[in-house]
């Protein structure tokens, strides 16, 4: 419909001498930006025009966030606790101190006593370099990144071997694709907005959560010819006053909703048959599931009423091109992974992937996410990361 245009956000507190290139991790956006440098040290930031993701604006975290480096506080050497008080310590006694306790660990507990527990916010080379020493060079199984938001409940410690944030965080998102798609890659791209007819969220609060690609939505609404948003959200949040249809459904019956949605679609033939029969499979499997699912039924259980489910599906089932994207209110609810796979299946069945406006989003909260995945830091099958 439109290209987004640039506007390049810049932030500092001294002209820089240079500029160096980065992206900002705060958020799962993954924007490109410029670190200003000055003495080696960080100045300012500034959004990057030539990147896609972004066209050069900053969130409020990418913009400000990076103040807290050059706090008076922030600790910038090492400290060793002695006798119950820490004190300064050089480079080399702390070093050494971690290589003779690493060591005593090793031969009294085996290397698995040892744990790595990081942060969700580093990049590819660096989670790289500590699967090398925690999985090559230890040989431990526990290898944990801290997750995003509140973490899920874990059965036992166990469940955390091999993983990276994806199972704290976001393990939905890489089981769903994988179940639906054979790959947890995400196929769709932000460019897809911007010729997106109908954009579907489901448990996800983007004004809140991704204020850049939440802009580039506003955008779209602001401007010619605007989509038709479509939010499911138990809450009246920001993203769903901006809906053209907001769906409330109880806590813990995204599922039954979804059904009902597929349920018309199926009705009423709002099916790509051409192309459900070249790439999909279990299709009857899917229509026999969800053929009790009638608005009536779905109400009952969902407390949404019926027309808006109704309006919803029609919606959806008559948009040339769709835009789905999931984020914790799928992952942290009941029935997460069938619930994200529905949402998968409604594009299925639309027809509604690989063109331009047309894909799906199992957002992460951070991108680097995906890297913990590329590096060995998850249980699960390898892929290619999002655009």
């Amino acid at each position: 419909k439109h290209e987004w245009p640039t506007r390049v956000d810049e932030r500092s507190i001294e002209e820089p001498e240079k500029w160096v290139q980065s992206a900002c991790v705060l958020c799962s956006n993954g924007c490109g930006l410029d670190i200003g440098v000055k003495e080696g040290k960080v100045v300012g930031v500034r959004g990057r025009a030539t990147d896609r993701v972004n066209k050069g604006r900053l969130g409020p975290k990418g913009l400000y966030g990076w103040g807290s480096i050059n706090h008076p506080d922030r600790l910038t050497y090492p400290m060793v606790r002695k006798n119950g008080k820490l004190e300064r310590a050089t480079w080399d006694e702390a070093m050494d101190l971690i290589v003779s306790k690493t060591k005593e660990i090793r031969q009294q507990l085996t290397a698995h006593g040892i744990a790595f527990y990081t942060s969700g916010q580093l990049f590819l080379e660096e989670y790289y370099a500590l699967a090398v020493i925690g999985k090559a060079g230890l040989s431990t199984l526990h290898m944990y990144v801290r997750p995003c938001v509140r973490a899920q409940s874990i059965k036992k410690s166990a469940d955390l071997a091999r993983d990276g944030n994806t199972r704290l965080c976001t393990a939905t998102a890489a089981a769903s694709m994988r179940e639906s798609f054979g790959s947890d890659g995400q196929p769709g791209s932000y460019t897809d907005i911007d010729y997106t007819d109908c954009i579907l969220m489901v448990g996800h609060n983007m004004a809140a959560t991704q204020t850049v690609l939440w802009s580039r939505i506003l955008d779209r609404l602001a401007g010619p010819s605007p989509p038709k948003l479509i939010a499911i959200d138990p809450r009246l949040s920001d993203t769903a006053n901006a809906a053209t249809i907001h769906l409330a459904p109880r806590i813990g019956t995204n599922l039954a909703l979804l059904n009902g949605i597929q349920h018309l679609l199926f009705a009423n033939d709002w099916v790509d048959n051409g192309f459900v029969s070249k790439h999909c499979v279990g299709v009857e499997d899917l229509r026999s599931k969800v053929e009790m699912y009638n608005p009536g039924y779905v109400e009952e259980i969902t407390a949404v009423p019926a027309d808006l489910i109704r309006q919803a599906a029609e919606i959806i089932g008559n948009s040339p091109t769709l835009l789905s994207t999931c984020l914790q209110g799928v992952y942290q609810s009941n029935q997460a992974t069938a619930s994200a796979c529905q949402v998968n299946n409604i594009n299925l069945l639309r027809g509604c992937i690989g063109k331009p406006g047309s894909g799906l989003y199992q957002m992460n909260g951070q991108p680097t996410a995906q890297n913990n995945r590329e590096v060995g830091c998850d249980g699960g099958e390898r892929t290619l990361a999002p655009s």
